[in-house]
């Protein structure tokens, strides 16, 4: 930029030189100004142009538009758009029939379940809707109440239960305590002469095997047992060990410290009394039993079986000193042991009442900490946004109720236009649609129009819709319409898909011949008083909002104002909420 200012000053200066040198007229004069002013005009900093529009106040038309072409209605094929049996035939051919009328129907006993079912939900919904507006009943909020106060109620009566089990627990214990130091006390005596008794007995009992040892250790006897008995002597020797060492365990043990360790112990050393005199059983019955020998004579087995059955005496003798021993102490204890067994029992049941207050306490409290909690929620007002989801479930299930009636809909096919029944291909029983139209008809009105919509407009397109055609034969005339038909697949056209639309006349129309097109449109949207701005004045901004540029009184500056977008109408006019009417909208900044 600085090169092309001292390019333009240095013409400047050599055509006024030129000038001077040249020419001193009034020519030179005008060819110096004209120079300036050119070098001014090339340096001046350019002004960006805007196109604008106004926004502006008026009413709004949204339509679809499309080529549309005349066709015959007059022999009409009607075929079900879904697949089920045929429930009813209302007619037959030669039957004149209004628009409207039901000529056949699709079983449908599902779909009207379906609509029932559709419509108690709605009701459901709306009435789930109105509680939340209304809030709760006095009678809601008062049974929550009475609720909340039973809960405490039943909370206190635990802790109150806990208290007492734990006061009782207590004293029991004390009592079982009590119970048992003077169950120590009185039999103190027989406790501490357990002690001298079991080492007695196990003294003989040890003896008495220690005897039968030798007996066998004898050569003559061992001599005499390796040749008849030898198995039955390895199994007795093996039972001597063991007993002699259980024997020896026991007598190693401390003096009992109660009665119920004193008849524990007596009980123990009796078993081992036990063993001891079946070892001297076995012991005397295999000596009685071996083969004589040279050195193990009959004297010699009477001998030692004589051994033998003075150890087993000795040993009975001791298992019924025991025996007594047991029962003297078990009778002086029985009593104590069923007053210890009730205190022991009643403990165990004062034990549970406590652990089932305590559970009771930890319910009571989780219960009373929800009825609290559902008794706030009844006082509160209910929340914008549980109202706004029970309004969006009341418009779901009105949806519903509206596609269930649609889908019963199409269970019925209903004649099109005025006419008169030509054949009829439905029986009850069949199952439609097949390969051929189910009815056929004569209309008496024999044209529509008939238009491809885009995939783009046709959710705009509705049964019943206005719209209007203007035939290339009858320019200046147009003709007014509704939609009569949409198909539910879309046509192949050209490669593009679209969908077929057929219109109704509502007056008809004399001269037409079936092929005749033109510039047909249906209305799809009326808007009445609305500010309007162009659509390409408005922008899309990094954020996904919409926003519009509205010139600022200077005419140069603008500011970017965020607006709210409704129904698109016709030319391009969008209708917006943001811009105030009259307001300058810059559609357009040229550099």
């Amino acid at each position: 930029m600085q090169q092309l200012f001292s390019s333009i000053f240095g013409l400047i200066k050599r055509g006024y030189r030129f000038v001077r040198r040249h020419m001193k007229s009034s020519i030179a004069v005008v060819i110096f100004v004209i120079i300036g002013l050119s070098a001014y005009a090339v340096t001046r900093p350019s002004k960006p142009e805007f196109v604008t529009e106004l926004a502006q106040r008026r009413d709004l038309k949204q339509t679809v538009e499309a080529v549309g072409t005349v066709v015959s209605e007059k022999d009409l094929q009607l075929q079900f758009s879904s697949i089920d049996v045929v429930a009813k035939v209302s007619v037959k051919e030669g039957d004149r029939v209004k628009a409207g009328q039901m000529l056949t129907a699709l079983r449908s006993g599902t779909l009207s379940a379906s609509i029932a079912s559709a419509s108690a939900n709605v009701q459901s919904a709306q009435a789930a809707l109105t509680a939340l507006e209304q809030g709760s009943r006095p009678e809601d909020i008062a049974i929550a109440e009475a609720g909340v106060n039973n809960k405490r109620a039943s909370l206190q009566v635990a802790e109150q239960t806990r208290t007492s089990a734990d006061a009782n627990l207590t004293i029991a214990q004390t009592q079982l305590t009590t119970l048992r130091n003077e169950v120590d006390i009185n039999l103190a005596g027989q406790v501490s002469a357990v002690g001298s008794t079991i080492s007695q007995q196990l003294a003989t009992a040890k003896t008495a095997v220690f005897a039968i040892r030798g007996v066998f250790n004898a050569n003559d006897v061992s001599d005499a047992v390796s040749k008849s008995q030898p198995t039955a002597y390895d199994t007795l020797v093996f039972n001597m060990n063991s007993i002699e060492t259980e024997i020896t365990a026991a007598q190693n043990t401390s003096a009992p410290i109660n009665y119920q360790d004193a008849l524990q112990k007596l009980q123990r050393a009796r078993t081992l009394v036990s063993q001891s005199t079946d070892i001297a059983n076995r012991a005397y019955d295999i000596v009685s039993n071996l083969a004589l020998t040279s050195y193990f004579t009959n004297t010699s087995r009477e001998t030692n079986k004589t051994t033998i059955a003075t150890q087993k005496s000795a040993v009975q003798t001791a298992l019924g000193t025991m025996d007594s021993s047991i029962k003297s102490l078990q009778d002086a204890s029985a009593g104590y042991d069923s007053k210890i067994a009730t205190q022991q029992s009643t403990i165990v049941s004062l034990t549970g009442t406590r652990d089932r207050a305590k559970a009771d306490i930890i319910t009571y409290q989780t219960l009373l900490v929800i009825e609290e909690a559902q008794l706030a929620l009844k006082k509160a007002p209910a929340r914008q946004t549980d109202i706004d989801a029970a309004r969006a479930r009341v418009r779901q299930s009105q949806a519903d109720v509206a596609r269930a009636a649609s889908q019963y809909r199409d269970t019925i096919l209903t004649a099109p236009v005025d006419g008169i029944v030509t054949k009829v291909n439905v029986k009850v029983g069949e199952i439609r649609p097949s390969s051929e139209p189910s009815v056929t008809m004569l209309g008496n009105s024999p044209y529509r129009i008939e238009m491809f919509v885009s995939e783009v407009d046709i959710p705009k397109v509705v049964l019943g819709q206005t719209g209007s055609i203007t035939l290339d034969a009858f320019r200046g005339m147009p003709i007014s319409l509704r939609v009569g038909t949409i198909d539910t697949a879309f046509t192949d056209k050209d490669g593009v898909p679209k969908y077929r639309v057929k219109l109704d006349f509502l007056t008809p129309p004399e001269g037409f011949k079936v092929g005749m097109t033109g510039d047909a449109e249906i209305t799809t949207g009326e808007r009445k008083n609305v500010i309007t701005v162009p659509l390409r004045s408005v922008i899309e901004s990094a954020s996904g909002s919409f926003i519009v540029r509205v010139r600022k009184d200077d005419g140069v500056n603008f500011e970017e104002r965020a607006v709210t977008t409704g129904m698109e109408g016709q030319g391009g006019s969008l209708e917006v909420t943001g811009v105030n009417e009259g307001e300058v909208v810059i559609v357009l900044i040229k550099e």
